[in-house]
Parts: C-alpha cells; sequence; structure tokens
C-alpha cells in the first residue's frame, strides 16, 4: 500500500525533499504537504521518520524487506 495519509500537517515542506521518488508535492492552495503519486511509494519510511510533527501515516502493505550487506 505504501503511504496512505498525512494528518495534521503545519506545512514545514520537510517530506518532499526527503522522498526519493517524489511521491509528496507541497499544495500551492493550503500550503500543506499532499499525496500526489502514491503508487510511485517504496515505503522507504523516509517521510515518515523525518517529519517532525508525525503527520504521515504508511502502510506496510508494499514494504521492501531491507537488504543488509555483510562484508
Amino acid at each position: 500500500m505504501g503511504i496512505e495519509r498525512i494528518d495534521g500537517c503545519t506545512g514545514c515542506g520537510t517530506c518532499v525533499p526527503t522522498c526519493p521518488t517524489d511521491v509528496l508535492r507541497m499544495n500551492a492552495k493550503t500550503k500543506k504537504a499532499e499525496i500526489r503519486y502514491p503508487q510511485d511509494c517504496q515505503v522507504c519510511r523516509l517521510c515518515q521518520q523525518y517529519c517532525p510533527v508525525d503527520a504521515i501515516t504508511i502502510s506496510d502493505g508494499r514494504a521492501i524487506p531491507a537488504i543488509t550487506a555483510w562484508g
């Protein structure tokens, strides 16, 4: 599933540049983040991790397991 919703966004914009697949954009009218391309979410959780007010909810439905290299 990926990113589900944004509730309580303060409009800081921190989540937009953290998303590697440009799922999020700032809405020009509301001055708050919105989910523009949910199908492109890779469930990396960077937006959720960097949101200072915990406004982003992500579902684990499409989660990709982290690959760890041991060398």
